[in-house]
């Protein structure tokens, strides 16, 4: 599996570039050039990758802010599947801003 090899791997180049790979297999002629291109570009940068893209952050928000009425919070987080303290923190940050 190939999340196995990435979680096993702590070179995130190698690893990224192992699951591209895998999913195209017709890429690997180019992946060895590709590859040394990227770690010309970024080497040295320290970067977070987040687990949410920011669409699916304000998605989320979205669907908080709408159905939260100030005393289900824990209803909201269990059926979106989150933390209550989640559901708070997007209700503080988010809902001040409408």
């Amino acid at each position: 599996m190939v999340a196995d090899e990435i979680l096993g791997n702590p070179d995130l180049v190698d690893a990224i570039f192992a699951f591209i790979q895998a999913e195209f297999p017709d890429f690997a002629g180019r992946a060895a050039e590709l590859k040394a291109e990227v770690r010309r570009e970024f080497s040295g940068i320290e970067i977070y990758i987040p687990q949410r893209s920011q669409a699916a952050r304000e998605q989320l928000a979205r669907e908080v802010l709408s159905a939260f009425n100030g005393r289900n919070a824990a209803e909201v987080a269990r059926r979106l599947g989150i933390g209550r303290a989640t559901v708070y923190r997007i209700i503080k940050q988010d809902g001040e801003k409408k």
